[in-house]
């Protein structure tokens, strides 16, 4: 899948230069600095904090063999959930009413985190174990008591009064059926990512066919913020 293929290129490539560093700046949203080795989000009147660790990525995790059929994408830093913050906060009238869960939340969790300091029943979620044992480094340096737990995408029993946000966890389009159990399972999803080589549009075309409704947003950058909603 064309999705797979990016991602192994960006993983060679993120292996082979030792001196890669994200640019903090790529993404301008919300104002941040850098104060001994912690990048400090100002968000409204939240202070979100990632240690530099968070930001670059954990290279021995891109190069492990997946034992547990789980994607190692998680140890990169991903904008996109940047963005998905920003849209979120200029609608939070829409998931005001209800508990949140953050699927796919990788090593920051940073959505959840603003969304937890807010004051919502937040949930932060990876299906990679390393990836929640960095995570809940992350939340212990946010100084905020959240739940942090594994869970695999899969088909189960739905989620009372819950709503679920995810970002650019669609470009593996082996999990894209797994992810649509996933969705069945919410009151609806807001999910943001870029097409990532049209992955994004087909894991749209296979919700529509399994009667998933899909409505795009809005779009910041090249990300496209899509909500999903079951129509069973």
């Amino acid at each position: 899948m064309k999705g797979q293929k990016l991602w192994k290129k960006l993983k060679g490539y993120l292996l082979e230069n030792k001196d890669y560093n994200p640019d903090i700046n790529e993404v301008q949203i919300f104002k941040k600095e850098m104060k001994d080795d912690i990048l400090i989000y100002y968000v409204e009147d939240v202070i979100i904090k990632q240690s530099n660790k968070q930001l670059l990525p954990d290279k021995s995790q891109l190069n492990q063999v997946n034992e547990n059929d789980i994607d190692n994408t998680g140890a990169f830093y991903w904008p996109s959930e940047i963005i998905l913050t920003q849209y979120i906060l200029s609608d939070i009238d829409r998931i005001k009413n209800y508990n949140i869960i953050e699927l796919g939340a990788g090593r920051s969790g940073f959505c959840g985190l603003v969304l937890a300091k807010k004051g919502f029943n937040v949930i932060l979620t990876d299906g990679n174990q390393q990836i929640i044992n960095e995570l809940k480094e992350n939340v212990i340096l946010n100084e905020i008591n959240i739940q942090v737990e594994v869970l695999k995408w899969q088909s189960g029993d739905p989620y009372v009064n819950t709503c679920a946000l995810i970002s650019d966890c669609f470009f593996f389009e082996n999990y894209h059926d797994d992810l649509i159990k996933m969705i069945k399972r919410f009151c609806f999803v807001i999910g943001a990512a870029p097409s990532r080589g049209g992955s994004l549009e087909r894991f749209i075309n296979k919700c529509t066919n399994n009667n998933i409704e899909c409505k795009k947003l809005n779009i910041f950058y090249d990300t496209q913020i899509i909500l999903f909603k079951n129509f069973n």
